[in-house]
């Protein structure tokens, strides 16, 4: 069984292999970078596993010898579930996985065209629907994406916005006066241009009729151009996001979730408007430390803490530039696990990284920014 390498090795010299590579055919590995993904495994976009990347995976590795294929009995998809929590969040993962999965290993080379799946699958999601099987529709769920950035937007007051699915199997429809949107709502066709407040709502569609997923929806409001969630921040310099974890470890519910990276409680918030807020607030959540890291212990990064618990230290310019704000952490065995800390900016010029660090001890419980709000100036 070959999880991480030795499958080449291990069947060469006649020995029968199943193959089952992290992060591809582990389904926590998480299927979009959307904030309404379920926790999982993320690690700076690698451990992102679409089904195009799944469907595309090979069962015959590169360097197996001819006469040793034979010896590939096939490929295992693996539900790791500590961090999925209820029964819909493991259907998710694993539906429509698993049919990607069965094709790609099940078929000749000669006949597999994901195109053509995504079009049989289209129609299996609404089997599995019937059948009460919690699929995930992430693959033909429409993303939003600013071009340029947030700050670029608000000062010009005009937002673009792209829309895209990974399969682009359907035509993308969209709304702008706040009501679902239907077959007969515009198509999209090329980059909307909006006034900052416009709310866009958007789902594809087959072509008689039929969404291919629930609708998602885009603000552009200036505060919400402003705010960035755990989803939205990213890795400080040197770091990765590795999880997506609920907000304690007994959850049994879709309770919130967070992007964190365990060794190194710091995150950014990129390219942060600094000439146009002049104020924050930090949403903060503790979450629980057990994790066993053994070996990897060593690859844990300390700060220094200057009070007993620690602080939330806040940065403009990256992780080594101006300290705008500093606060004391709560004592974590009287205090709630969720907190609040609000602030003020220096002025800037144009866009620069926020950074947000945790001093913390590495042995106690951990925090995560559950959102970063930026307000503008009055």
């Amino acid at each position: 069984m070959a999880w991480r390498e030795g499958a080449v090795d291990a069947a060469n010299q006649g020995h029968d292999v199943v193959l089952s590579p992290a992060p591809i055919l582990y389904l926590d590995s998480l299927q979009s970078n959307r904030s309404d993904e379920p926790p999982g495994r993320i690690s700076n976009g690698d451990a992102i596993v679409p089904l195009a990347r799944l469907y595309a995976y090979e069962p015959e590795p590169a360097g197996l010898a001819l006469d040793k294929a034979k010896h590939v009995l096939g490929a295992q998809i693996n539900a790791f579930s500590e961090y999925l929590v209820t029964p819909e969040q493991l259907q998710h993962a694993t539906f429509p996985r698993l049919s990607a999965l069965a094709e790609r290993t099940w078929s000749p080379k000669s006949a597999r065209n994901f195109d053509d799946f995504v079009a049989r699958l289209e129609p299996q999601m609404g089997r599995y629907a019937r059948a009460g099987i919690a699929a995930a529709d992430s693959a033909f769920a429409v993303d939003f994406a600013i071009p340029g950035t947030r700050g670029d937007a608000l000062r010009r007051g005009k937002v673009p916005v792209t829309l895209a699915t990974q399969t682009g199997y359907g035509t993308i429809r969209y709304t702008l006066d706040g009501k679902a949107p239907t077959a007969r709502s515009k198509a999209y066709a090329t980059p909307l241009s909006l006034k900052p407040g416009t709310t866009v709502r958007a789902a594809a569609f087959t072509s008689d009729g039929r969404p291919t997923a629930e609708p998602r929806l885009f603000e552009t409001s200036r505060v919400a151009l402003l705010r960035r969630s755990s989803s939205e921040l990213v890795a400080c310099p040197d770091g990765a996001i590795g999880l997506r974890v609920p907000l304690t470890s007994e959850a049994t519910g879709n309770t919130p979730v967070f992007n964190v990276n365990i060794f190194d409680t710091c995150t950014m918030y990129p390219a942060a408007p600094l000439d146009v807020a002049r104020s924050f607030t930090v949403d903060v959540a503790r979450l629980p430390r057990h994790y066993g890291l053994a070996h990897d212990e060593k690859a844990l990064r300390r700060h220094y803490a200057v009070t007993t618990y620690g602080e939330l230290v806040v940065r403009t310019g990256g992780c080594t530039g101006k300290i705008a704000a500093t606060f004391p952490l709560p004592n974590p065995a009287t205090s709630p696990n969720r907190m609040s800390f609000r602030g003020t900016l220096p002025e800037g010029k144009g866009d620069a990284d926020i950074c947000l660090l945790f001093t913390a001890s590495m042995e106690s419980p951990f925090y995560a920014v559950e959102s970063m709000q930026l307000s503008e100036k009055k």
